[in-house]
């Protein structure tokens, strides 16, 4: 599997390459003590690793591991603002100040000289489904891929994700372990191996749980923390397989993709994973290619090359199809300068361009990127045909992105769309120092609430702009503060408990319209709200 997400938000929050900041006042440094335990005997918990992770763009951290009372101390700490992890094998990864299983936590905020000695988190057992996985002989099937897929959301869509998988073992056997309390579809993938296709022109299409081919006629497992769902009995279906054969070539140089990879995705993924139904290495100096036991459906061809790529859709029917032709092209090259607004001379070479592609879902490629250089210049290379948009990595505190244009028109609003059979203009980048912030306090029963998930939305017409979004915690004090904003006119929620991301989508949004509290925002200001606190049982879904 080839996945470009968690390399997508690695790039994205990339710190800034700060100068060396001078040593912190020792009589500044902050002390964090506490105690972790099992939720449900409270007993102490030994052995949890508990991390205190800077919430912001600069990568500090510090860390510890409870003793045999659950207690931890963190110690010699800056001040700052931070968010508390607590994780441990078979419990439920937990952050402080966490409502529910899939919302964020709290942000911890430490004054200088400050000591904590109050903090206390309870960990709750991870879930488990468990089951086996049959042919349609009713005999074990070893080494069949069986995934847990769960609603989620991304890029402001909700949609079946993967949280981890696992294969079976010799007695068609599988475990899915260290899963969050929620609702399931268990998977089963099962790919015949070379010599097995090649006896038999039967292969087995991907089932669900209890045992259909359909994901729509699939029974969703729900867990709490601590369950074992053990009877997971999936048996797989048969079905015709073709096979697919042809050849890689370079459009530079006319050659083969001698060691291309050639990778066969379904058009109607029904998850973000990106997994395969068939891959292969070129076979010869031609390029030759040949995908076994395919079962019928439509899908894309993606072939690699060095820094080529090619997409093809093709239908699958009831034949072996040859003589495909995938032409392998290096995509397009963007060339830009990112300008500082108020400076005339050279530009900070901290800030790396990235271009986002905004439908991830079966992307293979790598993602257009590089770092600015001194005179403002970057070369965004391996552009391919898709949507994208535009990230500046690396900004400073309160800075934004304020433009961008690609041959002299908005590339913001509309993002970038790439054409591989024309060549794309200058992008030319402004980024800002001035950016607003908005802070305030969220209440419950007049009392400060911590934990709350307070969010800034754009209104509806840039409400496809992810940039846009804002989102943080209520810290212990019940504050919570939004910075780098850029102007326009926004709604501001608080949650008392949602599920990360939730806020991005607008059919979630929906019902919430008339709790979000209106705010125009202009360049440099700084604004004072008081959300009003949607109730867990109203905003948790």
């Amino acid at each position: 599997m080839f996945s470009i997400l968690l390399a997508l938000l690695l790039l994205l929050a990339s710190p800034a390459q700060k100068a060396q900041t001078p040593a912190p006042n020792p009589a500044d440094l902050c002390t964090v003590q506490g105690v972790v335990m099992k939720a449900d005997t409270r007993e102490p918990l030994r052995g949890a690793d508990v991390t205190l992770e800077q919430d912001g763009t600069r990568p500090l951290e510090f860390g510890t591991t409870t003793d045999a009372m659950g207690r931890f101390e963190l110690k010699d700490v800056v001040p700052g603002l931070y968010r508390l992890v607590v994780e441990r094998n078979a419990y439920v990864r937990q952050e402080y100040g966490q409502t529910a299983p899939r919302s964020p936590g709290s942000v911890l905020t430490l004054s200088a000289g400050q000591k904590i000695s109050d903090i206390s988190v309870q960990l709750s057992p991870a879930a488990v489904i468990s089951g086996h996985v049959y042919d349609e002989n009713g005999d074990p099937v070893m080494e069949a891929h069986v995934t847990p897929l769960c609603y989620s959301y991304v890029n402001g869509q909700r949609q079946l994700a993967d949280f981890g998988g696992a294969d079976t073992n010799d007695l068609g056997e599988f475990r899915l372990y260290g899963l969050l309390p929620g609702q399931y579809f268990v998977e089963v993938e099962y790919r015949k191996g070379a010599f097995q296709a090649y006896k038999s022109k039967q292969g087995y299409v991907p089932m669900y749980y209890p045992g259909v081919p359909d994901l729509g006629h699939a029974a969703p497992i729900v867990v709490r923390a601590g369950d074992e769902f053990s009877s997971a009995e999936i048996t797989l279906q048969t079905t015709h397989t073709v096979t697919l054969r042809g050849h890689m070539v370079s459009a530079m140089n006319g050659g083969g993709g001698v060691d291309g990879q050639v990778f066969l995705l379904p058009q109607n993924a029904t998850s973000t994973g990106n997994d395969a139904v068939s891959h292969a290495l070129a076979s010869d100096s031609q390029g030759a290619f040949e995908l076994l036991n395919v079962p019928p459906g439509a899908y894309f061809l993606y072939a690699l090359h060095g820094p080529e790529r090619a997409r093809q859709p093709i239908g699958v029917v009831d034949t072996d199809i040859e003589g495909i032709v995938l032409t392998l092209t290096p995509g397009v090259e963007i060339r830009g300068r990112l300008r500082i607004e108020g400076k005339l001379d050279s530009t900070s070479t901290s800030f790396r361009i990235v271009l986002a592609p905004q439908n991830t879902r079966g992307f293979y490629g790598s993602v257009p990127t590089d770092s600015v250089k001194a005179d403002g210049a970057f070369l965004l290379k391996g552009a391919y045909d898709n949507e994208y948009e535009i990230n500046v990595s690396g900004l400073p505190e309160n800075w934004f992105l304020k433009s961008a244009r690609l041959d002299g028109v908005d590339a913001l609003t509309a993002g970038v769309t790439i054409d591989t059979k024309q060549a794309p203009g200058l992008l030319d980048i402004l980024v800002s120092p001035n950016g607003a912030t908005l802070d305030g306090v969220v209440s419950k029963d007049q009392q400060p609430f911590q934990g709350a998930t307070v969010a800034l939305v754009p209104d509806p017409p840039h409400r496809g702009e992810t940039r846009l979004f804002k989102s943080t915690s209520t810290d212990q004090l019940g504050h919570f503060h939004l910075q780098g904003i850029p102007p326009g006119d926004y709604k501001l929620f608080a949650w008392e408990s949602i599920e990360s991301g939730a806020y991005t989508n607008s059919e979630f949004l929906q019902p919430y319209e008339i709790h979000g509290e209106s705010v125009h925002i202009t360049e440099g200001s700084h604004t004072t709200l008081n959300p009003e606190l949607i109730p867990k049982a109203d905003g948790d879904h």
